[in-house]
């Protein structure tokens, strides 16, 4: 990091308000801050869907964590939820009696919130940080115009839009006609990783014919495919295997196919893991890893940079995925991935390519850890941060 820019972000008091169901990128930007600011105040919101239903704050002050309070615990419907969530946020802002020189808010509506306290002369500057963009984002036409009026609003007030991918930009511009040149500058801060943090096992120290899953278990991340392929699979390598690391809504279906087709010996469900650095190591141990989205351009995954691919290659992880995140063509390109069409075919005979010719495994696996480096947090928040500052 500059020297210029670690003194200015001593002088800061900053505040990161994001909503929250595991992980995400506005807790590695707390851990990156916590101690490089005056004061930073984070405050989370769970999701709807999240089993956690508390609002939670932490407020750090010269590099000490010196708050950790969690709200009430009660389940809200939906459309509360996000009273609640404003209340909070304007109730912590305004009782810290400190002026926020910097506040990040990781999706339209809480960096709207943002903007309302710098109207009232709390806040200095308001960053929105695109963690998701999509088209039709919610079915009921009321809240769907809610969640574009609220990134528009961004778009004409914050100092600078953060986008996870390109694409955010180029949506905005072809389904809610917003020229890019017309308002705050957007700038691309991709996912990024702790790439130093997550173990490197070498080759001969994995599970051989190990295929990893990572992430939100829902029908659109394509695990359907990936399980009706494993019959012709262990037909030519017997000992090929799947773990699937996490939960979600499409959990209990895929449990069911399992069984139907009687893979429970060669599939194992781990459930949700609390701690990411386990899940590192359950990454490291495995030798491919599989990230086969449904198409669909009303998914988030079309305009988002997943952060789970980042992962599964700083652990050294080829990739088999559709062409349907941003990241799909490069990592392909760096010889890191294999591109398949959405279908059990052409995703059996890339893994079964793959895991019988170990000299090309070896190569993508090295590939892989190399171009990772590229995105270690030490070197993303940076140049986000100084354009945020300049």
């Amino acid at each position: 990091m500059k020297k210029s820019l670690e003194k200015k972000l001593k002088k800061l008091n900053v505040a990161i308000v994001t909503h929250i169901f595991a992980t995400g990128p506005a807790l590695d930007l707390e851990k990156y801050l916590s101690d490089r600011v005056s004061s930073l105040t984070f405050i989370g919101h769970p999701f709807s869907f999240s089993k956690e239903v508390s609002s939670y704050k932490r407020f750090y002050f010269k590099g000490k964590l010196v708050i950790n309070y969690k709200a009430w615990k009660i389940k809200l419907p939906n459309l509360l939820i996000y009273f609640k969530d404003a209340f909070l946020t304007f109730w912590w802002i305004l009782r810290s009696g400190r002026r926020v020189d910097l506040y990040i808010g990781s999706d339209g509506f809480v960096a709207y919130l943002g903007l309302l306290l710098k109207r009232m002369g709390k806040v200095r500057e308001v960053v929105l940080y695109t963690i998701d963009f999509v088209p039709t984002r919610f079915e009921n036409f009321l809240l769907n115009r809610l969640y574009h009026y609220f990134d528009e609003q961004c778009l004409k007030n914050c100092k600078v839009i953060w986008n996870l991918s390109s694409k955010m930009a180029e949506g905005r511009e072809e389904y809610m006609k917003v020229k890019r040149s017309a308002f705050a500058p957007q700038i691309t801060v991709p996912l990024g990783i702790w790439e130093k943090r997550i173990p490197k096992v070498s080759f001969g120290k994995r599970k051989r014919y190990r295929i990893v899953f990572m992430g939100h278990i829902l029908k659109k991340q394509g695990l359907d495919i990936v399980i009706d392929s494993l019959p012709a699979i262990l037909k030519k390598l017997p000992e090929t295997e799947l773990l699937v690391i996490g939960t979600g809504e499409y959990e209990n279906n895929l449990k069911m196919k399992v069984k139907k087709l009687q893979l429970e010996r060669n599939v194992t469900f781990a459930g949700y893991i609390e701690k990411h650095e386990d899940i590192e190591k359950m990454l490291s141990e495995s030798m491919v890893s599989v990230a086969t989205y449904k198409p669909d351009q009303e998914s988030f995954t079309y305009f988002a940079d997943p952060g789970k691919i980042k992962n599964y290659l700083a652990a050294g992880l080829p990739v088999i995925l559709t062409n349907v995140p941003p990241i799909a063509r490069e990592i392909e390109l760096k010889k890191c991935a294999i591109i398949i069409g959405y279908n059990d075919r052409e995703f059996t005979s890339s893994i079964v390519e793959l895991l019988a010719r170990p000299s090309k495994l070896r190569q993508y696996s090295k590939n892989a850890f190399r171009y990772a480096k590229n995105f270690d947090w030490d070197n993303i928040f940076p140049v986000a941060l100084e354009r945020a500052l300049s």
